[in-house]
């Protein structure tokens, strides 16, 4: 279901998790271990310094600001709090939407939009006419997409938006992986959030801060009302005091992500060129990872024995044997990595 299982693998590059490669910034590292000193505390409950700072950074109302375990646990609560009938993805999309929909109501209708391998796996918008149609009470979008890393039209997502304003529906853009595409100022629907009736953007310091295992994620949603229901489906203290910390931390260093960003997209050209060259399928990608199709079935596990790990993507909707997901990493990995593709698949 999920890329990063190396407890049960002995890893030494792991591509099955798409985390900034640049990996936790000094600042956020040396925090992380001062935040230790201060297990004996209990970690502030409404998380005052955590949710000020973002509501700085984004110009929003602290009262629209919500922090959980994980962008993980805020999806869940979405679930729990709108309770759907009936809800729309995407196909192929991330896999954690339909678990949480299933878990909260086993009744639910999950109505897919399945993307188009021919058209490069991007949003079109015939997904207007879905929502129109179909009339979902939940529509979940990840923008850029995963696992094939496409951003969705802006104009396409500004009309999808106020469909799901005349509709009803409430709409979840989880941009998670934006901050790492280069583009999360012009992209982001935080910008004019708040105009909105039932818009919830879903972000998380796992991956443009390489802490997944620190886990710590938020929601800003377009009105205090939605805010309000969704902490009222969080359990109290479900942010460690080392969370709480290293939150603060990462939201000072834009500096990081712009760094990251060059490396990514340099790194994705790399990739992309080197894997054509030994004839894999490679998927157009804005972020910091890559869909790729070959019709070697056994890739992840003949490329474990070089103790690298990849994502192997037929478990998504939609897609099939044959598909796979790796991360962007730093050159030496990348190189690594072409190194064995080479030797595997000739």
């Amino acid at each position: 279901m999920h890329g990063g299982d190396i407890y049960r693998n002995s890893i030494v590059s792991d591509f099955s998790v798409n985390i900034n490669p640049l990996g936790v910034p000094d600042e956020v590292q040396w925090v992380l271990t001062e935040a230790a000193l201060h297990a004996n505390k209990y970690p502030d409950i409404v998380h005052e310094a955590l949710v000020g700072d973002t509501a700085a950074l984004f110009d929003v109302s602290e009262q629209t600001i919500v922090y959980g375990n994980g962008a993980s646990e805020i999806i869940m609560a979405i679930c729990h709090a709108i309770n759907p009938k009936r809800a729309l993805l995407v196909a192929p999309c991330f896999s954690g939407y339909e678990t949480c929909l299933k878990g909260v109501n086993p009744k639910c209708k999950l109505l897919y939009y399945h993307l188009s391998e021919e058209n490069d796996f991007e949003l079109h918008h015939d997904f207007v006419e879905r929502i129109i149609v179909e009339k979902p009470e939940l529509v979940f979008l990840t923008n850029p997409n995963n696992p094939n890393g496409k951003l969705i039209d802006k104009d396409l997502l500004d009309d999808i938006i106020e469909t799901c304003d005349k509709t009803g529906a409430v709409l979840v853009v989880d941009e998670c992986f934006l901050p790492l595409t280069g583009k999360d100022m012009q992209r982001s629907v935080i910008q004019d959030i708040q105009s909105h009736k039932s818009v919830i953007a879903l972000r998380a310091f796992t991956k443009s801060f390489a802490i997944p295992g620190v886990r710590i994620g938020y929601a800003i949603c377009s009105k205090e009302a939605m805010a309000d229901q969704l902490k009222s489906h969080l359990p109290e203290w479900n942010l460690s005091i080392f969370a709480q910390m290293a939150g603060v931390e990462c939201l000072k260093h834009h500096e990081y992500l712009e760094k990251s960003v060059k490396v990514v997209e340099e790194e994705r050209y790399f990739l992309t060129h080197e894997m054509k060259k030994l004839g894999v399928k490679v998927y157009g990608s804005d972020a910091n990872f890559l869909l790729f199709k070959c019709n070697n079935f056994e890739l992840k596990q003949q490329l474990l024995e070089y103790r690298i790990l990849i994502r192997d993507c037929s478990d998504y909707e939609g897609l099939a044997k044959g598909f796979y997901r790796i991360a962007v990493k730093q050159h030496n990995e990348n190189e690594g990595l072409i190194s064995a593709l080479s030797d595997v698949l000739f």
